[in-house]
């Protein structure tokens, strides 16, 4: 198929996707859009309700807080028997009731008895102190607003005719009043409380109120724009929904969902809501009493069918712009494409003569615009890499020249560091036997000063001659000789005695102590002249490092399928920042209790690679002025029986 096609086929099908995928996403876009701002547009609109139904409580109580500083009112608390001036203050207060059009207006005690009652003035001295408004004014002695429940027998107190008008507007002979109550004090003491209330139970003011105030009775399709319903649980007893009849559709009740997340668990339901016969995006919130228990929801919903057909209108503008616009690029595309595939062809064909290896090629600059540019660059490319390519030829070969200098370098120097050390091995064994058995006094009692010169010589030779094992040692590893060959060995007897034999002068030396818990019959798989090295080495650092007069510890223990020995000694320690450097090659840590003594830098190297070379691990840890502590994991624990 020739490019032209291809091209052709390609521009076609990437423009279909993208018309495909440009409608889907603007209809995505739209849809989710149009849903959430409609969502958010419902959460606003339920803050702007909770401020109209809050704002009436707050006028109750301003009014209350006036009331409370009234002196008759606080006389006739001190005096429930001034017959004259109870009905003075009855009647006042009536009137304030029928004015604030107000269900009900009480004046209390300090215990939430009922001292006076405007709308059923003969039943008086009940105890109302179990509403939630009255108990929380008697805690913490200020005004408390809100929403509680009544139930049947508060209603009937405060008159039978609110248990009639519940029972009708619901069904129920249960009440659901918003309102306030406030602190009559004197003095700074409680002495009474006056509370005023207003029954939601077929009340139309608030729902209506909201409504008109967001949605201005607006009508869409013959359906309200927006509705609000206050709920006592989740039945509903004041709305502006309106049921089949065309009549408020107080009575009937919420659906499970709705019911289970705000009744049940306190918490906003937002979403599409079926109200009646007609789909409404919603949002109940929980309302509490004062004390924090939910006793029914507020609902504010906004009709769906107009943000939907707001969507469906925006979305077919959309899709037009996008789909004329792709028309018309796709039309100035092919026109484009016919100038650049001809060059882009000759390009091609260069390539593929320089993939051949053909590095000479070039290609003829017919034009200045990006092409040409492309195909000067494809030149200087080309040169480039004609030059680099005989560059590269050079290094490898400068490379192999090296590294081959290098291989002799280091096997050279192998072989001297493994001949030097063997050579010195004997005459200083020799020197250190003489030197030991004067300074010991086999030879006749020395004086102080000799001793003191014959311990110091002593000393220097205790250094070569580990100096010379670890560089044999190196040796061995850094040439691979040192072959590891292993077998069931027993931990103490064949690997950790001989290596504290050795070590003895030096512990008398500094008047210390070892002590091992290693069993007789603990054994491990490995090469016991190898990890014998590991074990001098360990104890050696013991000595060396521990304090004078302190004591070494060796254990072994079984951990699932590895043997683990650990040595352990007295002394100044290792800073934890630098236990990392011990491992290292020439690694030596300069700290002031390590001054003056002399080391390699190679033993717990050594260590690693032979322990490594078993397939295990060896670690350090140190409590700084406390104690060091090296552990050796291998695999393969035995015990012999």
């Amino acid at each position: 198929m020739k490019l032209q096609t291809k091209t052709n086929i390609g521009i076609i099908s990437v423009f279909l996707i993208l018309g495909v995928s440009a409608a889907f996403m603007t209809f995505k876009w739209q849809n989710d859009h149009a849903i959430k701002a409609a969502e958010n547009r419902v959460r606003l609109y339920i803050r702007a309700g909770w401020e109209i139904y809050n704002s009436k409580i707050e006028r109750i109580q301003a009014t209350l807080k006036v009331l409370a500083e009234d002196q008759r009112l606080q006389r006739l608390l001190r005096d429930h028997a001034d017959g004259a001036l109870l009905d003075e203050v009855l009647s006042e207060l009536q009137a304030i009731r029928s004015d604030q059009n107000m269900d009900i207006l009480n004046v209390l005690d300090s215990s939430g008895r009922v001292i006076l009652r405007t709308r059923h003035p003969e039943m008086r001295y009940d105890q109302v102190s179990d509403d939630p408004m009255i108990r929380k004014v008697i805690k913490e002695r200020r005004g408390c607003g809100g929403t509680v429940l009544l139930d049947e027998k508060r209603l009937g107190a405060e008159g039978q005719d609110l248990v009639q008008w519940c029972t009708r507007y619901g069904g129920e002979a249960e009440g659901m009043m918003t309102g306030a109550a406030v602190p009559i004090l004197r003095n700074g003491k409680l002495i009474g409380i006056i509370q005023m209330g207003n029954l939601l139970n077929g009340s139309v003011e608030k729902v209506d109120r909201i409504r008109d105030s967001l949605f201005e009775n607006e009508q869409y399709d013959g359906k309200p724009v927006g509705t609000a319903t206050v709920f006592m649980r989740d039945l509903r007893i004041s709305t502006n929904v309106l049921d089949q009849n065309g009549a408020r559709a107080i009575g009937t009740r919420a659906s499970e969902e709705v019911a289970d997340r705000v009744l049940g668990k306190g918490l906003s339901w937002t979403g599409r809501a079926l109200v009646v016969n007609a789909w409404y995006l919603s949002q109940y919130d929980p309302i509490r009493d004062p004390d924090g228990r939910v006793i029914g929801m507020l609902y504010i919903g906004s009709l769906e069918k107009r943000y939907l057909d707001q969507r469906s209108r925006a979305v077919f503008m959309n899709l037009a712009i996008v789909f004329g616009g792709m028309v018309l690029a796709m039309t100035v595309f092919f026109l484009i494409m016919r100038t650049i595939l001809s060059p882009i062809r000759r390009l091609y064909r260069a390539t593929r003569r320089l993939s051949k290896g053909d590095l000479s090629h070039r290609i003829e600059v017919r034009s200045r615009d990006e092409i040409g540019e492309l195909s000067d660059s494809f030149n200087y490319m080309a040169e480039q890499l004609l030059e680099d390519q005989l560059k590269i030829q050079q290094s490898q070969a400068e490379l192999e020249r090296r590294n081959e200098e290098l291989r002799v370098t280091n096997r050279n120097y192998m072989e001297m560091l493994g001949f030097v050390s063997h050579e010195l091995k004997s005459p200083l064994g020799s020197a250190v036997l003489g030197v030991y058995s004067v300074k010991d006094g086999y030879l006749g009692t020395l004086s102080e000063a000799q001793q003191r010169i014959l311990t110091s010589v002593a000393s220097s030779l205790d250094y070569l001659n580990e100096m010379i094992k670890h560089y044999l040692d190196l040796s061995r590893l850094e040439k691979g000789e040192l072959k590891i060959n292993k077998r069931i060995v027993r931990l103490k007897e064949e690997i950790l005695e001989p290596s504290i034999q050795g070590l003895m002068p030096s512990l008398e030396d500094k008047q210390m102590t070892l002590e091992s818990d290693v069993p007789e019959l603990f054994a491990l798989c490995c090469d016991p002249q190898a990890m014998r090295i590991v074990s001098e080495n360990l104890l050696s650092n013991a000595v060396k490092y521990g304090k004078t007069g302190g004591s070494i510890h060796v254990s072994a223990m079984v951990c699932g399928d590895q043997a683990v020995f650990t040595v352990m000694n007295e002394g100044e320690g290792i800073a934890r920042d630098k236990l990392d450097l011990l491992f290292r090659k020439f690694s030596r840590i300069d700290q002031p209790n390590t001054a003056g003594k002399k080391g390699t830098g190679l033993g717990l190297y050594i260590c690693r690679e032979i322990v490594e070379q078993h397939g295990g691990k060896i670690s350090g840890e140190s409590v700084a002025g406390k104690w060091t502590r090296f552990t050796v994991s291998l695999p393969g624990a035995v015990t012999i029986h």
